[in-house]
């Protein structure tokens, strides 16, 4: 039976707070692309039907901060598997270098009835979650993950 995570607690992780307006202007426009949702009109964004940059009030961007050891359960779906070359990339990576969040590709997530969709990260956090079942990264360390329509 898999855990349900918890995303609210009296601790300072698993807490969805707004994102800083100065960050979120310094989001990559194809960081928005991200977007699961389309338009209005149910059309999706960069489409030849739609194809605008979602705004800013459309991604809606949130921030959470997740323990590295409660992501396993708390991934419910993925964009895509593991890609070979860029795993063995990403698993070069300091644990500062794959934990840092980045504008410019951020581990990204819709958060979903069971959990946290990815929409980017697969790889960054598939090694996160390697390295604390295998014990070289403390389960207590918190991943910063971009949250979004």
């Amino acid at each position: 039976m898999r855990k349900q995570p918890c995303f609210v607690s009296d601790g300072p992780e698993d807490q969805e707070k707004p994102m800083d307006e100065e960050a979120v202007q310094q989001l990559h426009e194809n960081v928005r692309f991200r977007i699961v949702r389309g338009d209005a009109k149910g059309r999706a964004f960069g489409t030849p039907r739609n194809p605008r940059t979602p705004t800013v009030e459309e991604f809606n961007p949130r921030i959470r901060d997740i323990r590295a050891g409660d992501l396993a359960v708390s991934i419910v779906g993925r964009r895509h598997g593991i890609l070979p070359e860029q795993a063995q990339w990403v698993c070069q990576l300091s644990h500062d270098d794959l934990i840092r969040f980045r504008l410019e590709d951020p581990i990204s997530a819709t958060q979903v009835e069971a959990g946290l969709s990815l929409t980017g990260g697969h790889h960054r956090t598939h090694e996160i979650i390697q390295r604390v079942q295998s014990g070289q990264l403390s389960p207590d360390t918190l991943i910063r993950v971009l949250i979004h329509d």
